[in-house]
């Protein structure tokens, strides 16, 4: 029998919404990609897309949340990252992982959200 030993400081939530992100190849020319979140948490993301960014790129991303209540916008998460590891394998497991941290503007919008649809006090 083995045993799983968990190295991740943060704990990840299973999230399937859009994501937007660009970065910088060696060229110098901003590449643009879309996909969406397998998982995210405080530190990091999983992005399913076809568009991979090269390991160790610098990505700039918005991650587009789901309305919480039916008279509100939804809301954008916005961060970046590097780029720790991609996967080209079959259309369902491509992707890549990227450390990210979103900007504190962007929690404090979620959280003034959260407090208006009253979710939150």
């Amino acid at each position: 029998m083995h045993s799983v030993i968990e190295l991740r400081r943060a704990k990840r939530y299973l999230l399937s919404v859009p994501a937007l992100f660009t970065w910088a190849p060696p060229d110098g020319k901003p590449r643009n990609g879309k996909g969406v979140t397998r998982d995210i948490n405080a530190l990091g993301v999983y992005v399913q897309t076809d568009s991979l960014p090269p390991v160790g790129a610098r990505v700039q991303m918005e991650v587009v949340l789901p309305k919480l209540a039916d008279s509100s916008p939804g809301m954008h998460l916005q961060g970046e990252g590097i780029v720790l590891r991609c996967e080209s394998g079959d259309a369902t497991k491509r992707g890549f992982a990227a450390s990210a941290l979103f900007y504190p503007e962007a929690t404090e919008a979620v959280l003034s959200q959260l407090k208006a649809s009253g979710q939150i006090v």
